[in-house]
């Protein structure tokens, strides 16, 4: 009697033209899909290649091929901005598990014959350490005294490559500022981060009162961009012009203030507690300052054991608002 193929049997799993394409998975196959998967996590082209260090041209190019070789369009892209096909929106899920299992086998495999130890990696945006109300200090503590062997793991990434890790399965948790989160995570609120509009002495406005300075002016003010300005408020983003400077960090817009050539964003308890700021104005406080929400983002699911303890001791140390 002929049995009917039941639609787990690998022949019908690996049954469709494009499937057949990408078996066997290989490491040229492994990087289309990493590649693939940031540029749905950046949302475009163009804000993927900062993150993946290659021209937009060159981005354009992998991803054609990628399509090419699953035999179908996986996204539109024009005037309309970038949006997944439903093919697309398929691939992602599926490029998702199978880096999240790889990377968790590496994990397995790092430790073979040991008995396993709680791990915790966090990727963390820069200039958290003064911040007043930030309870991931406290939190981390009870975590290593309640977890013995607790393996911790720190990162100091930029956003988008905080939540690439997160979808990919290579961390845990991350502490970035609150925006819309990409697809399958979530996120927890932590505290508040007020934050200015600043120029350094030496600045040709420094000595100008506020009532002086026009939107004219604000237009020609060579405000620093950093991976942080697309979580402004609009109204703080019209500050940013085509070509102004770039900084990687907190750090590297702060350097850059300090040449007082330039203004920036910078976090108001980074300036009041650095003593090399001491002195910096900011700039229309009542029009530019601003406060974020920073948060702890997480994928959705099942999370591990040192991470259900992170959350549990949050919720103990966390101010109240």
């Amino acid at each position: 009697m002929t049995r009917r193929a039941s639609s787990l049997d690998t022949p019908a799993l690996f049954a469709g033209d494009a499937a057949r394409g990408l078996a066997p998975v290989g490491d040229a196959e492994l990087r289309q899909l990493r590649l693939f998967c940031v540029v749905v996590a950046a949302g475009g082209f163009s804000a993927a290649t900062a993150e993946l260090q290659a021209d937009l041209s060159t981005v354009s190019r992998r991803f054609k091929e990628l399509e090419t070789r699953v035999g179908t369009r996986l996204a539109q892209r024009g005037r309309s901005g970038f949006a997944l096909t439903p093919a697309g929106e398929q691939l992602h899920r599926a490029a998702q598990a199978l880096l999240a299992s790889l990377q968790g086998f590496r994990d397995q495999m790092a430790h073979l014959g040991e008995a396993p130890a709680p791990v915790l990696r966090l990727g963390i945006v820069d200039a958290l350490l003064t911040a007043p109300h930030n309870p991931l200090p406290a939190a981390l503590a009870r975590c290593v005294d309640s977890l013995p062997g607790l393996r911790l793991q720190l990162l100091s990434l930029r956003p988008i490559e905080i939540e690439r890790r997160l979808v990919a399965g290579e961390l845990d948790a991350g502490v970035l500022a609150a925006h819309a989160p990409a697809a399958g995570l979530q996120q927890q609120r932590l505290y508040a981060e007020p934050s200015s509009l600043y120029i350094a002495p030496g600045h040709p406005w420094f000595e100008r009162a506020d009532a002086t300075i026009t939107r004219d002016d604000l237009a020609l003010l060579g405000c620093v961009t950093d991976p942080y300005s697309v979580d402004l408020p609009p109204h703080a983003q019209a500050t940013v012009q085509p070509g102004s400077p770039r900084a990687d960090s907190i750090e590297g817009v702060a350097l850059l203030v300090a040449s007082g050539r330039f203004a920036g964003f910078l976090p108001d308890h980074l300036v009041a507690s650095t003593p090399a700021l001491a002195g910096w104005r900011r700039v229309h406080p009542t029009v530019f300052s601003h406060r974020q929400d920073i948060v702890l983002s997480t994928r959705r699911g099942n999370a591990s054991p040192a991470l259900r303890r992170l959350l549990r001791e949050l919720e103990q140390v966390s101010p109240a608002a």
